[in-house]
């Protein structure tokens, strides 16, 4: 049931019945329609919203694992995929996820389709050798004409976002964003000692 509840979803994706990450009203009524007159059972909107509701728990868990550290990505075979000795560490303090590693992950695409928000789908997707890595601006230590040190943060480029840096604090930070904290704390550490 599940399958076929995320297929006809995926359908109605495709046919853009899902403005802002809700479907309309009349594609969960068909669902449910084609769910009760093809399993003979009663199926009503709120068992939809429910499966929808587990399918991103399901979804999160995925998207968190194929970014995890010590986890890889097989496209052909849809799956993610840990050396034993992770593995074993992993699953020992997240047992619910052991289901997600090492298997093919069933429905994965109509998944990605239904309730993956940041990947892009059919033509607007791209890989990393497409995707022009743009730096966000470095922070050098210059000195003012009066003796007194401060950091300028250097950007010759407008972002592409009009919200200031401080409202995006849901935003994820990435491996890079790391480095460049560590390297201010050292430079600040630098003016610090040299003070």
């Amino acid at each position: 049931m599940s399958k076929e509840l995320l297929k006809f979803l995926a359908d109605e994706v495709k046919k853009e019945n899902q403005p802002n990450n809700t479907f309309k009203s009349s594609s969960i009524v068909a669902v449910v329609d084609t769910i009760s007159k093809k399993f003979n059972v009663k199926c009503l909107p709120d068992h939809i919203d429910n499966h929808l509701r587990t399918v991103k728990t399901a979804w999160g868990i995925i998207a968190k694992l194929r970014n995890q550290s010590g986890c890889g990505w097989d496209e052909n075979m849809r799956m993610i995929h840990m050396s034993p000795d992770v593995h074993n560490t992993y699953v020992e303090a997240n047992p619910t996820h052991e289901k997600y590693l090492n298997k093919k992950i069933d429905m994965y695409d109509e998944m990605t389709t239904v309730v993956g928000k940041d990947i892009a789908r059919d033509s607007g997707a791209k890989s990393f050798d497409d995707v022009e890595i743009q730096s966000l601006g470095a922070v050098n230590l210059e000195e003012k004409g009066d003796g007194d040190d401060e950091f300028v943060k250097e950007n010759d480029k407008q972002s592409t976002s009009s919200a200031p840096l401080e409202s995006r604090k849901s935003r994820n930070r990435t491996r890079d964003d790391d480095l460049e904290l560590q390297n201010i704390s050292i430079q600040m550490a630098e003016v610090a000692m040299a003070l």
